[in-house]
């Protein structure tokens, strides 16, 4: 059976408010010690990844606020 996936485009706002929250979480990051990195990882919004580094979580949030400005620009230059 073939199913079909819809794509579910984020608003502005929720855009905004995972940047806002990826921004965030990258200065909490690079305040932090491995050892305190490793103690409270599941409080990042990628804290559900397994043996996750800081470093890769570092790259990971640079990722991800990215593609957030990215798709921001996206809805901006449709208007």
């Amino acid at each position: 059976m073939l199913s079909v996936m819809t794509l579910i485009e984020p608003t502005v706002f929720q855009l905004e408010m995972m940047r806002k929250k990826h921004c965030k979480e990258l200065k909490q990051l690079d305040k932090m010690t491995d050892a305190q990195f490793n103690a409270f990882k599941r409080n990042f919004s990628f804290g559900s990844i397994e043996g996750i580094t800081k470093a890769e979580a570092r790259e990971l949030l640079m990722s991800m606020l990215a593609l957030n400005l990215k798709l921001s620009e996206s809805y901006k230059n449709k208007k």
